[in-house]
Parts: structure tokens; C-alpha cells; sequence
């Protein structure tokens, strides 16, 4: 299935379907709400709208969307680390052409 490929194209995206992807996603939303969600950074979603997206993780039958929607909530610090722990230090980019 075309699905599978396009997810190995990029290097450093979540692999949706990969189990231990999803259960990293899932330890990482579930740290975030122990932690709270009243303090917002500028690359963090709002905290109604991370309710929003775990209500509607929690209610999807489609481990591969729970994950996607979770993934959504989680601020860009916690994406990046993620990340890094999955593929390693990012890949450094000149801005020379």
C-alpha cells in the first residue's frame, strides 16, 4: 500500500502505523497533561485545543490517527525531542546555495 512508502519518505516524521511511534506519542501526551496545561509557550497549542485533540485520540478506533492527533497536541519541544530519539541529532542545513 502507497500509505506505508510515503511515510518513509520523509527521515524524520512519526511512522503512524509503527507501534512503538504511537506508545512514545501516547507517554509523551500523557506526561504532558500530569504536567499541566496551563502554561503555554509559543510553540505550544492552546490547552483547550489539546483536550480537544485527546478526546478525539481517545475515541478513535485507528491507532495510526490516535497517534497523528496526540502528536498534534504535544509542543514543538516535545515533537523535537521525540524526534531526536527516534532518528538521532537533526541533520545540520546550510542556508548557502
Amino acid at each position: 500500500m502507497t500509505r506505508h512508502h510515503l511515510a518513509e519518505g520523509s527521515s524524520r516524521s512519526p511512522q503512524w502505523f509503527d507501534s512503538a511511534h504511537q506508545a512514545d506519542i501516547l507517554a509523551a501526551f500523557d506526561s504532558q497533561l500530569a504536567a499541566g496545561l496551563h502554561d503555554r509557550g509559543p510553540h505550544s497549542p492552546r490547552p483547550e485545543r489539546v483536550r480537544e485533540l485527546g478526546q478525539l485520540a481517545a475515541a478513535s478506533a485507528l491507532p495510526a490517527r490516535a497517534a497523528l492527533l496526540r502528536w498534534g497536541a504535544l509542543p514543538g519541544s516535545v515533537r523535537a525531542h521525540l524526534l531526536t530519539s527516534w532518528y538521532g541529532t537533526p541533520i545540520a542545513r546550510s542556508s548557502a546555495a
